[in-house]
C-alpha cells in the first residue's frame, strides 16, 4: 500500500475519540474508489475495511467492531465526496 495517499482519521464514536490514519489500497473498483482501506490508530493496525453490498465490513471477516467499522466507513465516504 502506498502511504502517499493516506489521510488522517479523527472520529468520535460512542463517547470515545479515535485518531489515526486511513490508507487506501492501490487497487481501485469500477467507480475509481479504492477497494479496501487500512485503518490504524497510532501505530496499531485496527483493520482492513471494505464496502460490500451489505455495507462496510472488516476485509478479513472479523466483525467484532461493526458499529465502529460503519462509522469509519461513513468517514471514508465523506472524504471521497
Amino acid at each position: 500500500m502506498d502511504t502517499e495517499n493516506s489521510f488522517p482519521l479523527s472520529l468520535d464514536f460512542e463517547g470515545k475519540h479515535y485518531a489515526g490514519t486511513i490508507t487506501p489500497s492501490d487497487e481501485k473498483g469500477s467507480n475509481g474508489v479504492p477497494v479496501y482501506f487500512r485503518v490504524t490508530f497510532g501505530d496499531a493496525l485496527f483493520a482492513y475495511i471494505c464496502c460490500s453490498d451489505n455495507g462496510w465490513m472488516d476485509r478479513d471477516g472479523n466483525n467484532n467492531h461493526k458499529g465502529l467499522i460503519n462509522a469509519i466507513g461513513a468517514y471514508i465516504a465523506d472524504y471521497y465526496e
